[in-house]
């Protein structure tokens, strides 16, 4: 008989510490729903509870009780910080298909050899020397490898040079040509070498990646190209 009256004081005094904590009993036989999470409200409560449950003479001492709240602060404004980034994160994304879709139709200045003529049949482009020249050509030829045109553009400091063409031979005949392939020399002191060539083209597609380096662009006589690959916005 012992033991039953032991589990019914038990009982009588989890019920009124649930009574305490403000959690009232389930009276039908449906089960309450746990729950996965604990909230402000929650914590707070189990708080009180263990205030008013202590040994008064060992009471808990205050640091402890401002580690415990530490400790849900953290919780709590960890929570509100991935929150907030989630709300970033969508920002970015919808920025960068709003920012991709202003490059789209754009002629953009990109490293690429092969030129495409506009409408007049005209090229431009630029070179970009890793140091000063004394000189410097720029040869333009059609795709079979026939050159129609030498541009000699003297001494240059290191740097973007442009350079463009009105589609005309040397004779003032119009090549009439789409594509044209271009190279350029440099001499630097008594050294002869080749320059890196930058063409004008159009950009036709916006490809978006998992990141902002990953968006490239397809430009029209270069191909993909990264958005840190473009030097210069024309138009």
């Amino acid at each position: 008989m012992a033991t039953i009256n032991n589990t019914a004081d038990s009982q009588q005094t989890l019920d009124a510490l649930l009574a305490k904590l403000g959690v009232k009993k389930q009276s039908g036989p449906t089960a309450p729903t746990a729950k996965s999470q604990l909230g402000q409200e929650d914590f707070l409560k189990l708080m009180t509870a263990q205030l008013q449950n202590q040994d008064p003479f060992q009471p808990q001492s205050n640091d402890q009780m401002i580690a415990q709240m530490a400790q849900f602060s953290t919780v709590t404004g960890i929570q509100q910080l991935n929150t907030t980034m989630s709300g970033v994160a969508t920002e970015i994304s919808q920025n960068r298909i709003a920012t991709a879709a202003t490059f789209v139709g754009r002629t953009v200045l990109v490293p690429g050899n092969t030129a495409l003529s506009d409408a007049d049949g005209a090229i431009s482009g630029a070179i970009d020397l890793e140091r000063s020249a004394s000189a410097l050509t720029v040869n333009i030829a059609t795709e079979e490898g026939q050159l129609v045109k030498s541009l000699e553009l003297g001494p240059n400091a290191a740097g973007l040079v442009g350079f463009s063409w009105d589609g005309k031979d040397a004779r003032g005949n119009t090549v009439g040509k789409d594509r044209y392939v271009i190279t350029a020399t440099m001499k630097s002191g008594n050294t002869v070498s080749a320059a890196n060539v930058d063409v004008y083209g159009p950009i036709t597609e916006a490809k978006l990646g998992s990141g902002l380096d990953d968006t490239t662009f397809k430009v029209g006589g270069a191909g993909l190209v990264k958005l840190s690959d473009i030097k210069s916005i024309k138009y």
